[in-house]
């Protein structure tokens, strides 16, 4: 099973995220694949680890948005997702996919994830199914 974790904070941004990887995923495999919804960014590490004790997953694509503000929520938020992620890509023998939209205003952010052709979904679902492919490849 394929998991799409998504952060829903940015609703409409994370929507057209989603959207954009649920189009890739249905046109490169034959998997099926489940979205799970999380409040916001700081969730996606945990429900990620929760997935990788409980579940048997083939490929986790992470997808939200971070926008920074007027605090240093965003400097916090932002290095706390990527460093979780990268922790537990290299702990496990599942391939994680990141698409995590860091950006510094919303217009920034709405341009990763709205332009179609570079959709930032479609990106990360083409590289986790690539990295899945790898990892089938190099497994003892």
């Amino acid at each position: 099973m394929i998991y799409i974790v998504a952060s829903t904070f940015y609703e409409e941004l994370s929507d057209e995220l989603i959207r954009a990887a649920s189009d890739s995923l249905n046109d490169l495999v034959t998997n099926d694949f489940n979205i799970i919804r999380v409040p916001g960014a700081f969730e996606i590490p945990g429900m990620v680890k929760q997935l990788l004790d409980n579940k048997k997953p083939e490929l986790i694509i992470t997808l939200g948005v971070i926008i920074k503000g007027e605090t240093n929520h965003f400097e916090q938020i932002s290095e706390f997702v990527f460093d979780s992620i990268s922790r537990l890509t290299i702990s496990s023998d599942v391939p994680i996919a990141f698409g995590v939209i860091s950006a510094q205003n919303y217009e920034q952010a709405e341009e990763r994830a709205l332009i179609r052709y570079k959709n930032k979904g479609r990106e990360v679902a083409h590289a986790g199914v690539n990295m899945l492919s790898l990892y089938e490849k190099y497994k003892k």
